[in-house]
């Protein structure tokens, strides 16, 4: 396997820079190699611990998003335009399966386990509601559910929000990590290419 971090400067803002992934498989992997490759694909961000940080992107190139970047529980996760803003830099935190942004974990809506519930942010409570296991599909798992993260109606249409559906291994339950606006003329950035 390799991997490469690329920089580019952000010609949004002048003097920040972006760090871009590149994860390149030589081989298939077990679904727990690729789980973790998953995990280790995201930078490491100084400050959660030995966790993960960084955007989660779906099949259409629509990032995982806290619309609004809101801090309210219940506020929807959904998919939206990649553009590095806080509310797409979801903390992957492997010791507890949690998926977090601005401290609040990534929550199926009051424990639900039927087709179609909505996904939301919610206070962090070690309910299985917010159990997230990286699949070997690129699939996000919710054991309690026993479902998976869904873009709602294969939108590609920014700001639908998610929702659990049965797992499927259709490309609407794909997540890699990434940032779709560096340039990789191997393929697409933050992308696993097996």
């Amino acid at each position: 396997m390799t991997v490469s971090h690329t920089e580019s400067a952000d010609a949004a803002t002048p003097g920040r820079r972006r760090t871009g992934v590149r994860l390149a498989l030589l081989a298939a992997p077990t679904g727990v190699a690729l789980a973790t490759a998953l995990l280790a694909a995201v930078p490491a961000s100084a400050d959660t611990g030995g966790s993960t940080t960084g955007q989660i992107i779906g099949y259409t190139q629509l990032c995982l998003d806290d619309q609004g970047g809101g801090t309210a529980n219940f506020n929807p996760v959904q998919v939206f335009g990649c553009n590095g803003s806080d509310a797409q830099q979801w903390t992957l935190n492997e010791a507890g399966s949690t998926v977090q942004a601005f401290g609040k974990c990534l929550d199926v809506q009051y424990g639900g386990t039927t087709d179609g519930t909505t996904v939301d942010l919610y206070d962090c409570n070690g309910t299985g509601a917010q159990v997230w296991i990286p699949q070997a599909d690129g699939a996000l798992y919710n054991p309690q559910s026993n479902k998976c993260l869904d873009d709602t109606n294969w939108s590609a249409v920014p700001g639908w929000q998610v929702q659990i559906w049965d797992c499927t291994g259709a490309a609407n339950q794909t997540w890699a990590p990434g940032q779709p606006w560096e340039n990789d003329p191997g393929g697409l950035p933050g992308r696993i290419r097996v």
